[in-house]
């Protein structure tokens, strides 16, 4: 299941157990009523931060449903963003659309448990058909696992998945020092030059 129909399924679920309308809804997590819409239509996919927030303000806690097919998987993420590039639409749209779900499944990852993220992250995922944004999911995870003292799937030394010659993620040449001199080793190791700053919730 794509994660957006995931989100929209569970706040519908969400808003029925707790017998509240969506105006309701809002107001109790501080967001905006047509957020709430968005979501529950499929239409917009929410961050892990923002999904966690709605649930949070009805007392519920959110648990992921944890397998290879989970929204919140590599696996998926790849999927997802394969039928991004597909569509077909102006480049700007597409690489703004892959970037915020590569972001969306990178807040995943650095906000669940150990013991579901070696679920979400170990089997390898389908290449995505753009060696950037396929170098890109795999700096992600090893950056992960990085930061959890993990040791990274194999999968993420796949050859496929480094881009060269290296990928300065903005076009201005006047950014591109900032963007080396501030990327994650894991980025700058699969060949991808985006700084810290860039790497933040969209």
């Amino acid at each position: 299941m794509d994660g957006r129909y995931a989100a929209a399924a569970l706040l519908r679920e969400l808003r029925d157990r707790h017998h509240l309308t969506q105006r309701e809804l809002a107001h109790m997590a501080d967001v905006p009523q047509p957020t709430i819409a968005s979501i529950e239509s499929g239409n917009r996919e929410p961050s892990l931060s923002l999904l966690s927030r709605i649930l949070e303000a009805t007392g519920d806690v959110l648990r992921l449903e944890v397998t290879s097919a989970s929204p919140f998987s590599a696996l998926t993420a790849a999927r997802h963003m394969r039928n991004v590039l597909r569509d077909g639409t102006e480049k700007t749209a597409i690489d703004d659309a892959l970037l915020r779900r590569a972001l969306s499944f990178r807040d995943v990852l650095q906000t669940v448990n150990a013991n579901d993220f070696s679920s979400l992250v170990t089997e390898a995922p389908s290449l995505i058909g753009d060696c950037r944004w396929d170098a890109f999911l795999a700096a992600t995870v090893e950056e992960s696992c990085d930061q959890r003292g993990e040791t990274p799937p194999r999968w993420v030394d796949d050859s496929r998945r480094f881009v060269a010659p290296a990928w300065y993620f903005l076009s201005n040449p006047v950014l591109h020092e900032w963007e080396e001199n501030t990327a994650p080793a894991a980025f700058r190791r699969h060949g991808i030059f985006v700084a810290a700053e860039e790497l933040a919730s969209v």
